[in-house]
């Protein structure tokens, strides 16, 4: 992994993703690519300000790069539906065939286990093996379980090319984006009553020891990314240190879509109820007995880094 471009490189795992890769001693160049310029120095990056909505195809090749992180996704729910998918989608296809241009010998692609979707008949843990059902409604989940096929596609297609593919859950720590706290913790949080989910997280620097880790390796196959153990919803207003009010599911439907469409909050529509309301818990057994990966920090241990009272 001399040279590795990384996809989305200004954003909060690619911004940790590129510090930890500047003080690599085999890692020679990175190549950096995002639409607007990213606040981590190195002496190592080579930054282009660019779209991954619109072709690539000749910088990675141009660059030499022999393994390639995609991290370029639209995380939060915007209005622009159509800007975002073009980001999303499109920008997957521009990075794979950025990738076959150049003769990419690893990528590394961050999907989601959103792709599983949130349902009422969802076993009790997702595994790797378990079928990609999103939300059609949340459009996050809708497009991280279209790419993460694509890839996977690519994977099955046999080029000589290793293929990672690590569908993580909610990723906290203490370098969080305050947008992501913004959408996990209002100051009252909400649930649908009669439901109480259980969540996962996964720390920041579980996900960026096991992306280098697999760097390293070369390491191919489809994992799932989740801090050991799980939590209520309710114990995360309970950490968080926020009042928690039920509501029937109809009202807070409601809620959701009139402040969403005055513009009083830009967390989600109701479209995202799903994900609050049933299971989507995903197993990390295969990451952990395939690879002997072994997570540093619990569900908990992530939520309580991000709010700022980690213990040592």
């Amino acid at each position: 992994m001399r040279r590795i471009a990384i996809t989305g490189v200004s954003g909060y795992v690619g911004g940790l993703l590129l510090n930890r890769l500047d003080a690599h001693p085999e890692v020679e160049s990175i190549i950096g690519i995002d639409n607007r310029p990213t606040k981590v120095s190195s002496k190592k990056l080579r930054f282009f300000l660019r779209d991954v909505s619109t072709p690539f195809t000749d910088l990675f090749a141009r660059e030499g790069v022999d393994a390639a992180v995609h991290l370029a996704f639209v995380v939060r729910p915007a209005r622009g539906h159509r800007r975002v998918r073009q980001v999303n989608v499109q920008g997957t296809v521009h990075f794979i065939e950025a990738c076959e241009r150049a003769g990419v010998q690893h990528i590394l692609y961050f999907g989601s286990t959103s792709a599983y979707g949130a349902h009422p008949d969802n076993p009790a843990l997702l595994t790797e093996d378990s079928p990609l059902r999103p939300n059609l409604r949340f459009q996050y989940s809708k497009e991280k379980a279209e790419t993460d096929r694509m890839v996977a596609g690519y994977a099955a297609a046999g080029n000589g090319f290793g293929v990672t593919l690590l569908r993580g859950c909610v990723v906290l720590g203490p370098q969080a984006d305050s947008s992501i706290g913004s959408r996990l913790f209002q100051p009252i949080m909400l649930r649908v009553g009669g439901f109480d989910p259980q969540v996962q997280y996964v720390h920041e620097e579980d996900v960026i020891d096991l992306m280098v880790g697999a760097l390293e390796t070369r390491l191919a196959g489809v994992f799932n990314v989740a801090g050991d153990g799980v939590l209520r919803y309710s114990e995360v207003a309970r950490l968080a240190r926020r009042p928690m009010l039920a509501l029937p599911r109809s009202t807070l439907a409601t809620i959701m879509d009139v402040t969403w469409a005055c513009r009083l909050q830009g967390g989600s529509t109701s479209a995202g109820l799903d994900f609050i309301t049933y299971p989507w818990v995903a197993s990390n057994e295969r990451l952990k007995k395939e690879t002997g990966f072994s997570f540093r920090y619990s569900s908990e241990d992530a939520i309580i880094a991000y709010l700022g009272r980690g213990r040592e």
